[in-house]
């Protein structure tokens, strides 16, 4: 392994175990936020849905239509989880496509 490789892997190991205690320390915040969302019928969808295959556009459209919901619903509910941090977005030329962060389990 390189130097390089192996410095890496010792970041990478500190960032979680930084996440672990984060996650430790912010359990109760974190779970109220989870109960409100698997409340939320366009919410659950928007994670189910997000695996980072689907760009925000297709993301917001199917929910929308799985739902039975406006667009502009679900964007707003797509920025909210991105911003609690339930959701992480990867962006490859204009399209951004979004994923589920590992906040909800």
């Amino acid at each position: 392994m390189t130097l390089e490789k192996k410095l890496l892997a010792e970041i990478l190991e500190k960032l979680q175990n930084i996440e672990l205690l984060l996650k430790i320390g912010n359990r109760e915040v974190i779970d109220k936020f989870q109960n409100e969302i698997k409340k939320d019928r366009v919410s659950k969808r928007i994670l189910d849905l997000a695996d980072g295959t689907l760009s925000y556009s297709d993301l917001a459209k199917k929910v929308a239509q799985n739902e039975d919901v406006a667009e502009i619903t679900v964007k707003k509910k797509i920025s909210n989880l991105k911003n609690n941090g339930f959701l992480l977005t990867k962006r490859e030329g204009n399209a951004v496509y979004y994923e589920k962060s590992d906040l909800f389990d």
